[in-house]
């Protein structure tokens, strides 16, 4: 990771996003001790990322990506012995549907 060449404005967000990193605060939380805004650093952080100049965090990891497929359909199968098979639901309509379904006997 190699962060010569960086303009003057990247290398302010470099150097304040390699403190935060440092100072072992969250970056909401250095943000707010430098009057600072936390949308910007998380932007600009993601910007050094996809450069290669920072490394993601390891709490980064435990995401993992998805895409949405129309022909995907999910299969639930319940301890109280229901199975709940559905395609495309929004998120809030598949919560509705498991707690429905969770309270059966």
């Amino acid at each position: 990771m190699n962060d010569e060449g960086l303009s003057e404005r990247q290398r302010y967000w470099f150097d304040h996003l390699k403190a935060a990193e440092q100072s072992g605060v969250s970056l909401v939380a250095y943000a707010s001790q430098q009057g600072l805004k936390v949308k910007e650093l998380y932007n600009r952080k993601s910007w050094f990322i996809k450069k290669g100049l920072m490394a993601p965090s390891a709490a980064a990891k435990d995401f993992v990506p998805i895409r949405a497929d129309d022909s995907a359909r999910c299969c639930v199968h319940l301890a109280n012995g229901v199975r709940v098979e559905f395609g495309r639901l929004t998120e809030q309509l598949i919560r509705e549907i498991l707690v429905s379904v969770g309270g059966l006997r």
